[in-house]
């Protein structure tokens, strides 16, 4: 909400000074106060109108979307009628200032269609200032998505800490594909290296994620690895892993649903 009322502040103020500009350099000119004021505040909705509709609607909705060909399009059909809006509201003045016998030559003098070129190009303006912010706002949430990403495939990249030769080594757990109990020693075996910890399967077992499944009183498994199964063993890249029937029913009914 906030960003949205400091978002219509900029364009008021756009739009106030950008008159107020206009207004200043029309009358320095030695034109007519009231007319110059009539065409201003009268031209100057038509073309707020336009730079809206192409700044709110055309441009996120098909040009930042890359449809380009359907922008030029109806960027085409908004000129059109904003034109036609113009050509009104000269036409009325025309009659207004004909009736009221204000003098044509001072209205000729004003050349409505440099102020009405001046208005379009301060909508140009407006429009490139717009495209501007719009993609840099877009750089920015990819960017922002991006990193959020990196982020969610860091932390997705678990690992565990395993002590051996006296050193505290930390593993990623889609490294290992199987752990050997060897009594008060474990075997992990991973995608590069074996190995050798005093710890007991059952202890470790505890701080693994549910992927890693025991098929055995002596083996757990990465359920992740594994290649082929049946009732009796599991592969996991080669090597062929025996399953107990206190674990058969349990793996294989998880193995089936995954």
């Amino acid at each position: 909400m906030t960003l949205k009322i400091i978002r219509f502040l900029k364009t008021a103020w756009y739009w106030v000074f950008a008159g107020l500009l206009l207004f200043a350099f029309f009358v320095s000119k030695g034109h007519s106060f009231g007319k110059v004021f009539y065409f201003i505040t009268s031209l100057l909705p038509v073309v707020i109108g336009t730079s809206y509709y192409v700044n709110n609607k055309l441009i996120p909705e098909f040009l930042l979307r890359g449809k380009n060909g359907v922008f030029i399009l109806y960027a085409i059909y908004t000129i059109i009628i904003s034109l036609y809006l113009q050509y009104l509201v000269i036409f009325i003045a025309l009659i207004i200032f004909t009736s009221f016998q204000f003098g044509n030559p001072s209205l000729h003098s004003l050349n409505i269609g440099n102020l009405s070129l001046t208005m379009y190009l301060l909508v140009l303006v407006k429009v490139i200032i717009e495209i501007i912010q719009k993609l840099s706002e877009k750089e920015t949430i990819i960017k922002s998505l991006k990193n959020t990403k990196k982020t969610s495939s860091e932390e997705s990249a678990e690992k565990i800490v395993i002590r051996y030769n006296r050193v505290n080594h930390s593993i990623f757990l889609s490294n290992i594909l199987y752990i050997e109990s060897l009594s008060d020693y474990i075997k992990v075996v991973t995608l590069d290296d074996e190995i050798v910890t005093k710890e007991r399967i059952s202890k470790i077992i505890s701080r693994l994620p549910p992927y890693f499944k025991r098929i055995h009183r002596s083996f757990i498994v990465n359920s992740q690895k594994v290649s082929s199964y049946n009732n009796e063993f599991i592969k996991v890249e080669g090597s062929q892993i025996p399953i107990s029937r206190t674990y058969k029913k349990d793996i294989i009914t998880y193995l089936n649903k995954t």
